[in-house]
């Protein structure tokens, strides 16, 4: 599985267990709710720039998002 692949999906349990949605997001992101979607769905590569700002809005580490064995507790 590629990092971007890894990471997208972290991402969606992370949203998914925190019950946000990605409107809520994009509120607070300085991308549009568009390009979250993008990433989301893969048709946009999430950038160690945009890695960095998911990590800040969902209030993880960085390096959790690209933990292929993430699991939230």
């Amino acid at each position: 599985m590629q990092l971007n692949e890894i990471t997208k999906n972290n991402i969606i349990k992370i949203i998914k267990n925190k019950n946000m949605s990605i409107r809520s997001l994009g509120k607070k992101a300085p991308f549009s709710t568009n390009h979250i979607y993008k990433y989301l769905n893969g048709s946009r590569k999430i950038s160690l720039e945009t890695l960095d700002v998911f990590s800040k809005l969902l209030n993880v580490k960085s390096t959790s998002l690209i933990d292929k064995n993430f699991i939230i507790k």
